[in-house]
């Protein structure tokens, strides 16, 4: 069972992964993709509802099985920094050479640089140097709020947290813009919704929450990302910003991401192609490196050449991020809790 939950959750990774970068390399393929990502389908939002679903699911367990704070946190330190650095790293050198469009080196963008690196730029208002970074920070605050939850004694009361998180939710990003006239990032809200119905449908599996209940937090946590998308998102294409998606492509996309994680918790037992599976296990490193990639090819280039060359570019630029960067910290966090829990043995 352990070993095919896990690769159940690979197989997400990877296929929701691919989605993200496959939207990122083919909008500018044509205006069409453009068209169809913002106003049908988006695979990207896709996409990052379904990782979040997966660290909702997760992530809670794995300080319930270490009952320690600062072990779950020296993890999630080498589980994301050293791929995250990496990728900023790479972005920096390629400027550097004069390859790809990058600020002008001014004491601001320093500052920003720096900030960049402790992955809160977000909440700061600074720009992110590597595009796709605005959901690391919501991130570190999923797992802020669980080691709170978890040092008060109350991560295993989970309809509590469900409803609390939902509420919260729900006031900042459906009540707050209708009060205060001022667009909330909905965004934020889908991954908010997703990490929270992750949370509930584990509960589910591991047998501590009824059908009924993870059902009510499904359709809460739906519903909460329904009405942000209503309230925040506009029925047309914005002519302002054409990368957000409309409130029915919002909703839609999310809504797949969501029957996606079921249908695959469904048939968790099926054993998954090899190939999915490495895509899942180096699905960070592409969701960091994929927009290194799209650094060296300009965007005049002709479109599927260009499209199918940075897909390519992507998986290489994955794999060395992975081989040489992710998997080495990983074990070296590893060692660093193993070092510890025999510690606190003695």
């Amino acid at each position: 069972m352990e070993k095919g939950r896990l690769q159940f959750l690979d197989a997400i990774r990877g296929i929701a992964a691919l989605a993200v970068v496959l939207q990122h390399i083919f909008w500018f393929a044509g205006a069409g993709y453009a068209e169809f990502f913002s106003t049908v389908f988006s695979p990207g939002r896709f996409g990052v509802v379904t990782f979040f679903i997966v660290s909702g699911f997760i992530v809670p367990h794995s300080l319930e099985v270490r009952k320690d704070i600062k072990s779950f946190w020296i993890s999630r330190f080498y589980r994301l920094y050293p791929a995250y650095w990496f990728s900023l790293l790479c972005f920096l050198v390629v400027w550097l050479l004069g390859i790809g469009q990058h600020p002008a080196w001014t004491p601001k963008f320093l500052v920003t640089w720096i900030v960049n690196l402790t992955m809160l730029q977000e909440f700061l208002k600074l720009q992110d140097i590597n595009p796709v970074a605005w959901t690391l920070g919501l991130e570190l605050v999923l797992y802020a709020l669980i080691t709170v939850a978890f040092a008060r004694g109350i991560l295993s009361r989970s309809m509590w947290i469900v409803y609390g998180l939902l509420g919260l939710m729900a006031v900042t990003s459906i009540a707050g813009p209708l009060v205060l006239h001022v667009r909330f990032p909905a965004g934020a809200a889908a991954v908010g919704a997703s990490i929270v119905l992750g949370f509930a449908l584990f509960r589910w599996f591991q047998g501590s929450l009824s059908k009924s209940h993870v059902v009510a937090a499904g359709l809460a946590s739906f519903a909460v990302i329904v009405g942000s998308s209503l309230v925040n998102y506009l029925p047309t294409r914005s002519t302002t910003d054409p990368t957000q998606p409309t409130q029915l492509c919002a909703i839609v996309s999310a809504a797949a991401g969501i029957l996606f994680f079921l249908a695959m918790l469904g048939i968790r037992e099926v054993k998954f192609p090899g190939l999915i599976l490495w895509f899942g296990r180096v699905s960070y490193s592409m969701y960091l490196m994929h927009p290194v990639a799209g650094q060296f090819i300009p965007e005049s280039a002709p479109a599927y050449p260009r499209a199918f060359a940075l897909l390519a570019m992507a998986i290489l630029f994955s794999w060395i991020g992975y081989t040489f960067i992710e998997k080495p910290f990983i074990e070296i966090g590893r060692r660093a809790i193993a070092k510890r829990m025999e510690s606190k043995a003695t």
